[in-house]
């Protein structure tokens, strides 16, 4: 019989950012905690300055969990002129990229659902109309954005520039609640970020998740896939496999039935069939993997 052992997400999530701290030392990755009134949508701050005396560029490999993030990338010369270009990245399926010596980076990562509440973005409308991943966030309209642009070029401190950012983005949520306020849509304010907490958990049962909602599935689907870009059974099968690469990085050497189970499949089988899914690799092979780079921590 295999033995439940409980792992809560958030600790996991934590210890993943510890170990990032460690595989992406080439890539000088640091992250930095949002402030409260904005934890609820937005997951962490990521900055990352490459050094600019490597051989080659960087690639590193992502996996998609449902979030959304803004990219914020400055310039490599120090010309005072020349303002940060940002992108809007809303995939959900897994890619590489290649970072460039010398470049610098500063992302917003968003919860599910955060890029909605905050910058008023419609997955849906957004995947029904481009199968681009990376958006030129200038082309959105979001109101403010030049002028943190231009105040962003003002200063190379990432504490700064973070703080520039938390200030943009607490304005916009207040235009937003403002607006939500002045539509009469007040009993509706954040449902699908209330619910969140709930789906996400890994032994999460969907009916019963449908069953505590005061809208029909119907309804709550269409809210839902309008501020996520997903369906609540396609952001519960990211999480759990997110969950499940999280163990499998940080405790190898479980067993993957262990793992399955832990992670709310019904057993190895369905954890291999959704785990190829959303990594194109196996449990076993991501697993080997990651025993690797403990054994030899040089390889990546």
């Amino acid at each position: 019989m295999v033995l439940s052992v409980r792992y809560k997400a958030n600790l996991l999530e934590m210890r993943s950012f510890k170990r990032f701290e460690t595989e992406l030392v080439h890539l000088g990755f640091t992250h930095f905690q949002p402030l409260a009134p904005l934890r609820p949508w937005v997951q962490r701050y990521f900055h990352l300055r490459v050094a600019t005396d490597l051989p080659q560029n960087i690639e590193q490999t992502f996996y998609p969990d449902g979030g959304t993030s803004l990219h914020f990338y400055f310039p490599t010369q120090t010309i005072s002129s020349d303002e940060p270009k940002v992108l809007f990245h809303c995939g959900q399926s897994r890619h590489s990229h290649a970072f460039l010596p010398g470049i610098e980076l500063l992302i917003v990562r968003f919860h599910p659902g955060g890029a909605f509440d905050l910058l008023g973005i419609e997955l849906q409308d957004i995947k029904s109309t481009t199968s681009v991943t990376a958006i030129d966030a200038t082309q959105l309209q979001l109101t403010g954005l030049d002028q943190l642009l231009s105040q962003l070029a003002q200063t190379n401190q990432p504490a700064q520039r973070i703080a520039l950012l938390e200030h943009w983005l607490l304005q916009l949520n207040q235009r937003q609640f403002t607006a939500a306020l002045s539509r009469h849509k007040c009993a509706r304010i954040n449902l699908v970020q209330a619910s969140l907490p709930k789906l996400i958990q890994t032994q999460a049962s969907l009916e019963d998740f449908y069953g505590q909602l005061p809208l029909s599935r119907r309804q709550f689907e269409r809210r839902f896939k309008q501020e996520t870009g997903l369906s609540p059974a396609q952001l519960l099968q990211l999480n759990r496999v997110k969950v499940a690469r999280n163990l499998l990085s940080q405790s190898p050497n479980l067993s993957l039935v262990q793992v399955a189970f832990d992670c709310g499949f019904y057993d190895q089988a369905h954890l291999h069939q959704h785990f190829v899914r959303v990594t194109q690799q196996t449990p076993g092979q991501y697993k080997k993997r990651k025993m690797s780079q403990i054994s030899n921590p040089t390889s990546r």
